[in-house]
């Protein structure tokens, strides 16, 4: 009955891993929303992870500044671009999502 010990082992020790991970991922990636976009009222994020890609959600107060809409969108196109380059993403592996909050909070 031993011999399932160590693959049960692996497996939380895995589970840990990941968990780990995420929760650097999570806060590298606030982190890094912060410094970009601080002064566009950035609140907070959450990550949903789907088959086909991962989907970050932004909540900020000034919506239009970060998906940049003076731009043509330019503005959140280049921080997916950001994002996908610094946490290895394949093409098309992240897409970004904007929220409105009414403040900070």
């Amino acid at each position: 009955t031993h011999a399932h010990k160590p693959a049960d082992f692996v497996k939380m020790v895995n589970k840990k891993r990941k968990f780990v991970a995420d929760g650097i991922f999570h806060a590298e990636l606030s982190e890094f929303m912060r410094r970009e976009l601080g002064e566009d009222g950035f609140a907070n994020l959450s990550v949903r992870v789907t088959p086909q890609r991962t989907e970050i959600i932004i909540r900020a107060t000034r919506t239009l500044e970060v998906l940049g809409k003076t731009d043509k969108g330019r503005r959140i196109r280049e921080l997916t671009t950001c994002v996908a380059k610094r946490f290895n993403f394949p093409e098309g592996g992240v897409e970004l999502f904007v929220e409105k909050v009414q403040n900070r909070g």
